[in-house]
């Protein structure tokens, strides 16, 4: 029933037909192994297995939509500036920073066959975000974010793709799912103890299930965690490690 109900899910939504449960969600790549939320990252997400990547979203001072976890540049990058006093020139040429443009890491994704899991962290990235997608024919994609307010703008402007809300530690995530009138629960519970596979019980599967939502896990590096989690219902997992989940789920399918 589980695997049925991932199954009418996807293809509610247009996605491709021949993928296995739960996906692989490269977070912010392969951030493992290079730099977060680049191109080189999300290349190699996909050859380690990911069937989707994590990103996350940023607006340049002219109105670009780019992809960065932080509009400050100084924890990845090194370097004292934040995108949004920034034009997307002059972000464009600052020596040794790698942040893409949204519109060429949904062309790789397009070119690769990988699906987009956009996570909105800047105001006014969602509407751009899920227009671009539209415009060239890309449904293998989810949009959400943290703040209950950016989902539901695109929930009322009549978005036809998949909407995410991620839940911290702590919160309610039927009542986030409720305020953000989202498709998916992201459970953003890594920091949940030595077993935080064991907060994702079958009540909150079951109530998540009877709501007409699905569950996406957050990012997990812990291979015996990973054992865990890939043999529940679940949309997908998150990894900075994608070649973690893909084997586990491979070998828990054997």
């Amino acid at each position: 029933m589980s695997a049925a109900a991932l199954e009418k899910f996807a293809t509610r939504f247009g996605w491709p037909d021949n993928l296995s449960f739960p996906l692989t969600i490269g977070h912010r790549g392969a951030s493992a192994h290079a730099t977060e939320n680049t191109l080189k990252a999300f290349s190699l997400a996909t050859e380690l297995g990911a069937g989707m990547w994590e990103l996350d979203t940023q607006l340049t001072k002219d109105g670009v939509c780019v992809v960065s976890h932080d509009d400050h540049l100084l924890r990845v990058f090194g370097i004292d500036e934040h995108i949004s006093a920034l034009t997307a020139a002059e972000l464009a040429a600052m020596p040794g920073v790698q942040v893409p443009t949204y519109s060429a890491v949904a062309s790789l994704a397009r070119n690769l066959g990988t699906g987009l899991y956009v996570e909105l962290k800047a105001a006014s990235t969602g509407i751009p975000a899920w227009r671009e997608l539209e415009a060239n024919g890309q449904p293998f994609a989810v949009l959400g974010s943290f703040d209950t307010g950016f989902v539901r703008e695109l929930r009322e402007a009549g978005c036809p793709y998949p909407l995410s809300v991620l839940v911290p530690l702590g919160a309610d995530p039927h009542l986030a799912g409720d305020a953000a009138g989202a498709d998916i629960i992201h459970l953003c519970w890594e920091r949940g103890g030595e077993r935080p596979q064991d907060l994702v019980t079958a009540d909150l599967l079951d109530r998540t299930r009877r709501a007409g939502r699905e569950i996406v896990l957050w990012h997990e590096e812990r291979q015996p965690i990973i054992r865990d989690l890939v043999d529940l219902p679940v949309l997908g997992i998150c990894s900075d490690q994608p070649e973690l989940v893909k084997a586990a789920a491979k070998k828990a399918a054997a």
